[in-house]
């Protein structure tokens, strides 16, 4: 199964194109990369614009659903408030661990879960090593563990969380855990949860379940 996702809202001239952007299978949209003309993101703090609310209106009349990875804290809490529609985030790590606008805080974990949502953990080496590991040393699939037990020990299950690896984001291989070689070696990763503790319940709903019942829930029927 393959699902298109819109990162960055940019391409929508006006809400009047979110149904020919359905029919041609769009199922995802994330408003923001950076700051686009609908929200606030990365790097650029900032609300909803007025064209984003109009278009979170008209992605929620085709049931698309809302992905707040790279949505600024502003905007991710005003996304929330506008809409009743399912959210996730693709490819987000704990602000806890590291302190950026990029990753979520507890609050935000909570809320997406509170919604039913799912939060993909990215492998960008800089969303996983706190700031003074960062450069000095290589992510490892212990890092990544760590942002998933923490979601998990925050929310008290695992079925909120599962993998957003972001390995097509062009920063290279070295920036993933070095356990981590291609696609081949993810299963590394259902070791590597078991080792943290995991249940083998946990650790098949981590690695893709979650998304599975997720979708299942949530995608639009036509």
């Amino acid at each position: 199964m393959l699902l298109l996702l819109m990162e960055g809202a940019d391409p929508f001239r006006s809400p009047d194109d979110v149904p020919e952007w359905f029919d041609a299978g769009l199922r995802i949209v994330g408003l923001a990369w950076k700051s686009t003309r609908m929200a606030g993101g990365t790097g650029e703090p900032g609300p909803l614009t007025p064209e984003g609310r109009a278009l979170v209106k008209a992605l929620d009349g085709k049931g698309i659903i809302h992905d707040t990875s790279h949505l600024a804290e502003e905007s991710f809490w005003q996304l929330l408030e506008l809409t009743s529609g399912p959210v996730m985030a693709s490819h987000s790590n704990c602000r806890a661990i590291v302190p950026t606008d990029r990753q979520l805080s507890d609050d935000m974990i909570k809320a997406l879960a509170k919604r039913g949502g799912v939060i993909g953990i990215n492998f960008y080496d800089k969303f996983l090593l706190p700031p003074a590991q960062h450069k000095t040393r290589r992510a490892a699939l212990a890092d990544l563990t760590a942002h998933v037990k923490h979601m998990c020990d925050l929310l008290g299950d695992a079925t909120h969380v599962s993998l957003g690896s972001d390995m097509d984001g062009g920063f290279g291989a070295e920036h993933i855990p070095a356990e981590i070689k291609t696609a081949a070696d993810l299963p590394k990763i259902a070791d590597a949860l078991t080792a943290a503790g995991f249940n083998a319940t946990e650790v098949n709903n981590i690695m893709g379940e979650n998304w599975l019942r997720f979708f299942r829930e949530n995608l639009p029927a036509n």
